[in-house]
């Protein structure tokens, strides 16, 4: 009997992950398409084979499941940024090139790497970052400024004369081109006339950090 009931259990919690991993995806996409405040619950458990009470029971409520998507897309990148800093604090010579990989090449992979496509991912990123009123929960911000506390005295000792205000302004700046370069990709290819032909995301990535590094070490 003790050995059914085990099994009943891990069915259940196999089943509730199963579900809340379904609304996320779910979510997400729905959020890419359409931004955060035009989605509904109902589309969204629609789309993942749900019922609206189970967001109540994984998430808490609708602004719950928006946390939770943006958690999903940042948590990662953070964690992995941090991960390639310490090792790179272990290294004699750490260059602006080197520091602007481990910033920003995790979220390109969290991009490549994605269940959302390329674009979807792309469109989510720009939302979540343009879209109002929605704001980064708490529990994200904290991530970033630990981030934040981590990465600007790495890039001072690296680019020697900077202050903290410089390097706040020179990554904001990055992160400006990178986003535009990911989210205007085929206007820009409309405006060139075919100047400009779709390309690999890896050398539109290699272009962007050319770019970035020129202008952090100017």
């Amino acid at each position: 009997m003790r050995r059914l009931n085990n099994c009943l259990k891990k069915m259940i919690s196999q089943t509730a992950g199963g579900t809340r991993e379904a609304l996320l995806a779910a979510a997400a996409s729905l959020f890419a398409e359409k931004g955060f405040e035009r989605v509904s619950l109902r589309e969204v458990t629609g789309r993942a084979g749900a019922n609206v009470a189970s967001v109540k029971y994984h998430f808490g409520s609708r602004e719950g499941l928006i946390d939770a998507v943006v958690m999903e897309m940042t948590r990662p990148v953070n964690e992995e940024r941090l991960r390639r800093l310490a090792v790179l604090e272990g290294e004699s010579c750490v260059t602006v090139r080197k520091l602007l990989e481990a910033f920003f090449d995790p979220l390109f992979s969290r991009i490549q790497g994605s269940a959302l496509s390329e674009s979807l991912f792309v469109k989510l990123m720009g939302r979540m970052v343009g879209d109002r009123p929605y704001q980064f929960p708490d529990e994200v911000m904290a991530e970033f400024r630990e981030v934040a506390r981590r990465f600007v005295p790495a890039f001072q000792r690296a680019r020697p004369g900077l202050s903290a205000e410089d390097v706040f302004w020179r990554l904001h700046f990055a992160f400006g081109v990178i986003s535009n370069a990911l989210t205007h990709r085929d206007l820009l290819e409309q405006v060139s006339e075919g100047s400009v032909a779709r390309e690999d995301l890896a050398v539109t990535i290699g272009r962007v950090m050319n770019f970035c590094e020129a202008g952090f070490e100017r």
